[in-house]
């Protein structure tokens, strides 16, 4: 144990020292996202067409996604080009670093513990680590904003503030006012986790390009098929009437090929020849 521990806080190290750029990247466009939402709420508030926001509200635009498709109707695929590249960031970042720590320094840390196993399971904890810091940064940077911005007609709360405030911001009228945003948010967090681990293990055994086109091909799948097993749904607020009723299901779902590919990658390193 003492030494898995040695190499965990020698993967923190080298993973901040990493990424930590990328991270303020991604705060600088948080900022932006929220400036423009709460900006064009502050001006519906003045025209009195909305009461106030809440930050419930703002995370249901962040996460609006794909609108609904119907792959036998006349609409139109709806690809949510900033959603798919927050996604897509997330597993630069993670990447980025595993891709380059395999063939370097971590494969030194691999025959020096003498347990590749260590290092598998660590980079585990370091991928679930980087999605929650993502998720607050998300949350963190909308939430000040929101405070800086509209004042006193911010409400701190997750919960959305009316149904003419989704249609305005969303244009949709299908999504319940009662709709649990903390739910959602966890789901959001989960499916963060679960294509940065899909992507580590990719990496791990074999390219990250790999990675990412596996990624964006299950991302336009689940733009495609509204289903409760096509788990980027759960990011998508738009299919929140769709998903919302099986996110249990969507959980557990997660939780399982989380599961199975930490497992994999257990057995892939016991295997191995690292030498």
């Amino acid at each position: 144990m003492k030494c898995f521990k040695n190499v965990f806080k020698a993967d923190i190290r080298r993973f901040c020292n990493a990424s930590w750029k990328f991270f303020a990247a991604f705060i600088v466009y948080c900022i932006l996202q929220a400036v423009i939402f709460y900006t064009g709420a502050v001006k519906f508030i003045h025209k009195g067409i909305i009461d106030g926001v809440s930050f419930g509200d703002s995370m249901l635009y962040f996460f609006k996604g794909a609108k609904k498709f119907i792959i036998r109707g006349n609409t139109p695929m709806d690809i949510p080009i900033f959603g798919m590249l927050v996604v897509l960031y997330l597993l630069l970042i993670i990447a980025l670093y595993i891709n380059s720590d395999k063939n370097a320094l971590g494969k030194s840390i691999i025959v020096a513990s003498r347990s590749p196993v260590y290092w598998w399971i660590s980079k585990c904890l370091i991928v679930v680590i980087a999605a929650c810091v993502y998720m607050i940064i998300i949350c963190a940077t909308h939430f000040l904003m929101g405070m800086a911005i509209v004042n006193s007609r911010f409400y701190s709360g997750i919960s959305l503030t009316s149904e003419n405030t989704i249609r305005i911001f969303l244009g949709s009228g299908d999504i319940p006012q009662n709709t649990n945003m903390a739910i959602m948010l966890l789901m959001c967090l989960v499916c963060f986790i679960t294509v940065a681990i899909v992507q580590l293990f990719i990496t791990y055994i074999s390219n990250a390009v790999y990675g990412f086109i596996v990624s964006i091909v299950y991302y336009v799948v689940s733009i495609c098929y509204m289903k409760w097993f096509c788990f980027i749904n759960y990011m998508m607020m738009y299919r929140i009437s769709e998903v919302y009723n099986y996110w249990k299901y969507g959980l557990c779902m997660m939780l399982c090929v989380c599961a199975g590919i930490i497992t994999a990658g257990i057995i892939y390193s016991r295997k191995r020849d690292f030498l």
